[in-house]
């Protein structure tokens, strides 16, 4: 199994809820969010700052796209 295949097993996990996740990057940058997307053929994620998870306010708030094989490490926070 391939690091993408489990960092694509570990954000499935929380994709479309409201659980935040913060994702590092390979060379020390970090960004935290919601799960919005998942792009399974792209082997990216889609992270959405400050959405809550419902359908309404994705994609209002600062959006940012990430591909898999620069991440290095994935946080899942816990939910409040």
């Amino acid at each position: 199994m391939e690091i993408v295949d489990i960092w694509m097993d570990v954000l499935s996990s929380v994709e479309g809820g409201q659980q935040r996740v913060t994702v590092h990057l390979y060379g020390g940058q970090s960004l935290k969010g919601v799960v919005v997307e998942l792009d399974r053929a792209r082997k990216s994620v889609v992270l959405d700052e400050f959405a809550q998870g419902s359908a309404v306010t994705r994609h209002e708030s600062p959006v940012h796209t990430i591909l898999l094989s620069a991440v290095q490490a994935v946080t899942v926070h816990k939910q409040e």
